[in-house]
């Protein structure tokens, strides 16, 4: 119908449009390039221009950092040449990445194990990050998965907070809430709380620092007494290298399942965070008491002051008026008898 042609350009022309949007969308990211190199033999940064000096800089951590990371991973396969490539802001990493991989876009930094290279960013927009933690944090996601290649996510990100603790009061309040109000995810859903984007999944990553907090500090046996001085979170994780499940290597390690760690790391967390509190309110008795103490003090001192300046104020008004009363006495005469000398006017 003569009608309906308008309609079918006009269908034809917003599927135009689109399409443009959609090939534009995916077009990829400028490259930026890194021409700046600092090399350290096992440790190659390359930087955008103007980065020379962080480059130097998060070089020298790294080698520095490397040593401590492989305590954990002893006679455990990892790169022995890494490169890490930084730049100014959070949106040119996925430039900067292997080619199909990406990176999220609220990440600091991104590690890509299996190639033995890292990306990092200095700020995003007017933000600037803490590329030191963020270099502790990606070798250690580095060194585990090319170490752990099957290990899980909960157990990456716990590894990596270990290297690179950065637990702020955000983490504490969640991990509070999950235990005052028991909404801990079990062990099997764990893996399905990290989204794409960060905030959803501030949970999952505080249940994993946590729990693997636990375990690298769990002796061989659940007595609190056995410090297990990480031995058996490094048994743990070398028998996953060799190819043991996650469950088979807790109880090659521990004596007991993963499961049964994860239910001894929540009665510890509950145990932990119910306490506080308490102790919250204890503690802020003895502040309240300090500053009421304090303010005490200062207001006794205040009062003071102002009476002596009352006193000084008067005894210099008691001077003037004798001074006065004897500037209106008469002369002596001379054949007046002698008088007795006044009385002081004080006596100390």
């Amino acid at each position: 119908m003569p009608f309906l042609r308008p309609l079918r350009l006009w269908f034809v022309a917003l599927a135009t449009a689109l399409a443009l949007v959609v090939v534009l969308g995916a077009a990829p990211a400028r490259a930026v390039p890194l021409p700046v190199t600092i090399d350290r033999g096992e440790v190659v940064v390359r930087a955008a221009d103007g980065l020379d000096a962080e480059a130097a800089k998060l070089a020298d951590r790294a080698a520095r950092t490397l040593p401590r990371i492989a305590e954990d991973l002893p006679d455990l396969a990892w790169p022995r040449r890494i490169e890490i490539r930084l730049v100014r802001d959070t949106a040119d990493l996925t430039s900067v990445s292997p080619p199909g991989r990406g990176a999220p876009r609220w990440a600091a930094g991104v590690a890509f194990p299996d190639l033995g290279i890292l990306a990092l960013a200095v700020r995003r927009g007017p933000q600037l990050h803490d590329t030191g933690k963020t270099l502790d944090h990606e070798l250690a996601h580095l060194l585990l998965g090319a170490a752990v290649p099957q290990a899980p996510r909960w157990l990456h990100e716990g590894f990596a907070w270990q290297h690179a603790q950065d637990l702020g009061l955000d983490r504490l309040e969640t991990l509070a809430g999950m235990a005052w109000f028991g909404n801990i995810a079990p062990l099997d859903a764990l893996e399905a709380g990290f989204p794409a984007e960060e905030a959803p999944a501030s949970r999952a990553y505080a249940q994993s620092y946590d729990f693997v907090g636990f375990l690298a500090h769990r002796g061989r046996w659940s007595d609190a007494d056995d410090d297990g001085d990480r031995w058996p979170f490094r048994y743990f994780l070398r028998a996953m290298a060799n190819g043991a499940s996650v469950d088979a290597a807790a109880r090659e390690a521990y004596g007991v399942g993963i499961e049964e760690l994860y239910d001894e790391w929540r009665a510890d967390l509950v145990r932990r965070y119910l306490l506080v509190p308490a102790g919250v309110f204890a503690s802020a008795l003895w502040i309240l008491a300090a500053v009421l103490l304090v303010l005490a003090w200062r207001r006794r001192r205040r009062m003071a002051r102002v009476r002596l300046a009352q006193m000084a104020a008067e005894e210099a008004a008691r001077g003037r008026a004798f001074e006065m009363e004897e500037s209106l006495d008469p002369p002596p005469d001379d054949d007046d008898p002698p008088r007795d000398p006044p009385p002081p006017r004080w006596m100390n």
